[in-house]
Parts: structure tokens; C-alpha cells; sequence
């Protein structure tokens, strides 16, 4: 009796430090599981991300040079810097709109180039015009220099939107465009040599070794010029183009016989490159397997374009712009980099003709619904 009471206690206790044991090796087990290994190790910035806030970047350092810029007075000018009046005041305004509609989504985790955003204050010290642009360091900057880091900024935007995700490619390659061409309008005010234009021809793509058989389609398959698809696919954003560029032609043959002698050799010439436009839109049709629109034997013209063909021109082509903005959306590789060429060689014409195409060709931003910019950016 006394040996089986001594044997009780010894038992018990190898049995407590075996679920001890098996206790210890479970917590150990789960941990494994449940701690990564990497951890602390920060997760990789979307490309779309870095582009963005790059951009962001960019456009609040040439926004507090053309601050600096516009409050210039003649006299301050450097040498051979043209006076009177700068143009600078649709630039301060132009790059606003931009910065704000760059701002990352409240509530979307931002990179530390962009982390004052949906207004709030940035905190004491941290940089607001990033060095990413050759006059953000400079008091105050000449207008040559600004000329040159608007223009940098341009090709910067258009090269990322040919890489970034559809949303982010349509905004940069529109505030790409904007830049590209407000450094026109104020080298042409100014005086100073026009920048070098980005876009140039893209090569004509090759077609898919094999489409199934397409069927013919409607006359309103596609969606008219300047108006919404129903659809948002690459298809319908190829077609648009295609019937875009179809009455392109249309309006050009007809307003050769109502212009005067100068304005038609523009429109001449334009004729012709919008016909290589339909051609390219047509192969862009093909390497995609999709029908395209059959033309049509007329188009309704604008009341105004007997009057003033010039006017009604530069309305057409701004109205192109959708098209041209969503095919970049919609699509990649060379087929984007051809979209965001013609949404570039549009613009320039849209504007030629006298039609401004604003901060965000192609794109409808309600300018009143961006977030505000940090208090120490500075406001038009």
C-alpha cells in the first residue's frame, strides 16, 4: 500500500513534464507558422505607384517655379528674356489642377513622396518640391530652365504611362500631353526655342498569325467620336478610334474647299497624316482579331462649320482625344505606345486650330471634386 502511494506521485510528475514538453514544441511549432520569416522586410512599391507619386513629385516642383516665375516683374528678368506679359498664370493654374489629381485616394497607403495628401498639412521640414525637377533648387528660376524641366517633365510622365496600369497610364499620358504642350504655348510667348516634341511614328504592328472569322459590323457597333462606348474593352476602344479617324477624313476633305489658301495647306497636310492614322488604327484592328467599322458614306458635320471650318476642325479633334485616352487605358505594349502617340499628335492639333484641351486631354475631371493640395503648396 505504501509502495504503490510513493509510485502515485513520480508518475504524475513525468506525466506533467511530458505535457510541459509537448506544450513547448507546439508554441514553437505555431510561431514558425505564424511569424514570416521576412517579416520586417518592406513590400515592393507598385510601379503604378512609383510613377504616380513621381509625377506628383515633378508637378509640385515646376508649380512652385512658375509661382516664383510669375511674380517676376520685367525688370527681374534675366538677359535676353522676353517681357511683358509671362503666361503664367494658366500655367500656375494648369499645374495645380494636375498636382491635385495626382494626389493619391484618401486612405490609400501613400509613398513618403506623397504622404501629405487629401489636404493635410505636411509635417515641419519635409521637402514639398522634390529635386526631381533642375529648378525646384533655384530661387528663382529663368524661364529657359523652367521651359526645359517642363518639357523633362512631359517625356517623364509620357514614358511611364506606356508601363503603368491602365487608370494611372490614362493620367499620366493626359498630364504628359498638357505639359508637353504648355511648353509650347510659352516658348512660342516667350520667344525661346520650342522643346523637342516625344512622340514620334510607331511602327505599324504585325497582325496575328490567325483571327477567327469576323463578322461585319454595324454601322453603330462603334461608338461616335467624343461620346461614350457602352463597353470598356479593347475592341470597342480600337473601333472608336478607327471611326474617330474615319470622319476625321470626312471633315478635312471637306473643309479643304472652305479654307483660305494657308489653313488649307495645314489642313492638307493634316489630311494626309490622319489617313496614316486610319491605316494604323486599322492594323491595330487586325493584330487584335477585331472588325472593323465600315465607313460611312457622309457625316454630320457642326451648324458652325461652314463658317468657321477652322474652329469646328480643332473641335473635332479635341473630341478624338477620348478615344485615343481610353484605347491607352485599354490596351498595352505597342498598341499603347501608339495610343498615347496619337493622343499627343491630336492635342497638338486640337490646340493649333485654337481649341485648348486643358489640364487632362482625353480625360472628364470634375476639377471641383480633386482633393485640395497641402497648405504649403503653393495656389493660383
Amino acid at each position: 500500500m505504501n509502495h504503490e502511494t510513493a509510485e502515485k506521485p513520480r508518475s504524475h510528475g513525468w506525466t506533467r513534464a511530458l505535457l510541459l514538453a509537448l506544450l513547448a514544441v507546439l508554441v514553437v511549432g505555431v510561431g514558425a507558422v505564424l511569424v514570416p520569416r521576412d517579416a520586417g522586410k518592406p513590400q515592393a512599391v507598385p510601379f503604378s505607384e512609383t510613377a504616380r507619386s513621381g509625377a506628383l513629385s515633378a508637378t509640385e516642383a515646376l508649380l512652385g517655379s512658375a509661382s516664383l516665375l510669375e511674380g517676376t516683374t520685367p525688370g527681374d528678368a534675366a538677359a535676353g528674356e522676353a517681357s511683358g506679359g509671362s503666361g503664367l498664370a494658366d500655367s500656375v493654374t494648369l499645374l495645380t489642377s494636375q498636382a491635385r489629381a495626382l494626389l493619391p485616394p484618401c486612405g490609400q497607403p501613400a509613398s513618403s513622396a506623397s504622404r501629405t495628401s487629401c489636404g493635410a498639412s505636411p509635417k515641419p521640414g519635409s521637402p514639398r518640391f522634390a529635386s526631381s525637377s533642375p529648378v525646384a533648387t533655384q530661387d528663382r528660376p529663368t524661364r529657359a530652365a523652367f521651359l526645359s524641366a517642363l518639357s523633362s517633365s512631359a517625356s517623364g510622365r509620357l514614358a511611364d504611362a506606356a508601363q503603368a496600369d491602365g487608370g494611372t497610364a490614362r493620367l499620366l499620358a493626359a498630364v504628359g500631353t498638357s505639359q508637353l504642350l504648355e511648353s509650347f504655348r510659352l516658348a512660342t510667348i516667350w520667344g525661346l526655342p520650342v522643346p523637342t516634341a516625344t512622340a514620334g511614328a510607331t511602327p505599324a504592328p504585325t497582325p496575328a498569325p490567325s483571327c477567327p472569322a469576323l463578322p461585319g459590323m454595324s454601322a453603330t457597333a462603334a461608338p461616335a467620336p467624343g461620346t461614350a462606348s457602352s463597353r470598356a474593352d479593347l475592341p470597342a476602344a480600337v473601333a472608336a478610334v478607327v471611326s474617330s479617324e474615319q470622319e476625321a477624313i470626312y471633315a478635312y476633305q471637306v473643309a479643304l474647299t472652305k479654307l483660305d489658301a494657308k489653313a488649307s495647306a495645314t489642313a492638307a497636310t493634316w489630311l494626309a497624316r490622319h489617313q496614316e492614322l486610319l491605316r494604323g488604327a486599322e492594323a491595330q484592328s487586325r493584330l487584335h482579331c477585331v472588325a472593323i467599322p465600315p465607313r460611312e458614306a457622309g457625316y454630320r458635320l457642326p451648324a458652325s462649320f461652314a463658317a468657321k471650318p477652322g474652329a469646328a476642325l480643332g473641335g473635332m479633334e479635341a473630341s478624338s482625344l477620348t478615344a485615343y485616352a481610353d484605347l491607352v487605358a485599354l490596351s498595352g505594349g505597342e498598341t499603347r505606345q501608339w495610343a498615347i502617340d496619337g493622343l499627343v499628335d491630336a492635342a497638338k492639333r486640337s490646340q493649333a486650330w485654337g481649341t485648348p484641351v486643358g489640364p487632362f486631354p482625353g480625360l472628364s475631371i470634375d476639377g471641383a471634386a480633386l482633393p485640395p493640395l497641402p497648405s504649403s503648396t503653393p495656389a493660383p
